[in-house]
């Protein structure tokens, strides 16, 4: 039996534009992504790039905040605003165009090769960056598409990553989502204030550096026709936890959220959770700081075209943190050497951007290191 409800509740959901910090890192995941890259057209001008600057803001804030937009007929489209976000970052060459070199925070560049990178340049760095999350994919489609027509002929399009999650009212809000192989994938994410002022935001006395963090882009793509020849036991020994519920393979309860006990020993004195599990190596080992970060990852479907396989799924694995080089370089090193998930999964993409502080009304996004 069908069950049809004429409540509209995406309608009237937005989501703040200005404050402190961006909206899109802290706020639970929408179901839709569109990352789009952007390069610096080469006969671009410095005030070429503050005025486009500003023109993104406040279409941006306009769009989030269903505001009027001038020369713009097409409101139908856009009308449910559902949770739209929009959150801007910078490539390492923002600064260098903006003459301010020496300001760059500590790990804005390249991620260092591994091993098993299988990278590729069409999903490489780029000058700028914007990252469009929506629960209505139709809000989405228009955000993006003016969003993109504002930034010619300053830049253009380096690359678009597409990403899905579920759809609003599939899942308890704020749900942990699951990844194309059916993991439970982000459980470890910081919650409270103070996890978010040690992980995420860059802490500097710098004005334009605070309530400011660097995002990494990963795309992973991931061998599910192989993935899905193992069995449960097998796939959970491979990630450490409960293919079901998520919970640590020493949890007693099916509690995703309960701490893992990495001492704990089965029957025949064997580690219960693999030492070179996913969620062994994704922690900090012994004598190592933290390296905590907030986890945004969005799954992706592309066309197969004739590769032989049934899908080219993956993750647009998204990363906020206040320096790549202690945080998820890191955890990157230790599960490029060792993680049981390697034959299944493979780095084919990477970029590393600043996303700058927030905005008040009448300011711009990246104000403060444009006037520093």
């Amino acid at each position: 039996m069908s069950v049809r409800t004429d409540a509209l509740p995406l309608v009237d959901a937005i989501q703040p534009f200005d404050g402190e910090v961006q909206s899109g890192i802290m706020q639970p995941m929408q179901a839709q992504l569109e990352m789009i890259a952007f390069n610096l057209n080469p006969r671009m001008e410095v005030d070429d790039l503050v005025g486009l600057l500003k023109e993104w803001t406040i279409l941006a804030r306009s769009l989030t905040q269903r505001a009027d937009i001038p020369g713009f007929f097409a409101t139908d489209m856009v009308k449910a605003v559902a949770n739209l976000t929009i959150t801007a970052g910078f490539g390492e060459k923002i600064f260098d165009v903006l003459g301010k070199s020496e300001l760059k925070p500590e790990g804005l560049h390249p991620i260092p090769a591994f091993d098993k990178d299988r990278l590729r340049p069409q999903w490489g760095q780029s000058d700028l960056v914007l990252q469009i999350c929506c629960d209505d994919a139709v809000t989405l489609f228009m955000a993006a598409r003016l969003m993109i027509k504002k930034a010619l002929p300053v830049c253009r399009v380096a690359w678009m990553q597409k990403g899905f999650a579920r759809s609003f009212g599939a899942a308890p809000y704020g749900a942990t989502p699951r990844n194309p192989m059916g993991q439970v994938d982000g459980t470890i994410n910081p919650r409270k204030p103070e996890e978010w002022a040690e992980q995420v935001w860059i802490d500097s006395d710098e004005e334009y550096l605070k309530n400011s963090t660097i995002m990494v882009v990963r795309r992973i793509a991931m061998d599910l026709d192989a993935w899905e020849q193992l069995d449960v036991p097998h796939r959970e020994e491979v990630i450490g936890r409960r293919y079901h519920s998520g919970a640590p393979l020493t949890a007693d309860i099916d509690d995703e959220f309960e701490e893992e006990d990495m001492g704990a020993r089965d029957d025949n004195g064997e580690y219960v959770i693999h030492r070179h599990s996913h969620l062994a190596l994704s922690r900090e080992q012994e004598g190592e700081e933290p390296n905590d970060l907030r986890r945004r990852a969005y799954s992706y479907d592309d066309p197969v075209g004739n590769s032989g396989m049934t899908t080219n799924s993956g993750l647009v694995w998204i990363a906020f943190q206040q320096n790549p080089d202690r945080q998820f370089t890191a955890i990157q090193r230790r599960l490029d050497a060792n993680d049981l998930l390697n034959p299944w999964v493979r780095h084919i993409g990477s970029a590393v951007y600043w996303i700058v502080p927030g905005t008040t009304p009448d300011s711009y996004w990246g104000q403060s290191l444009v006037e520093a």
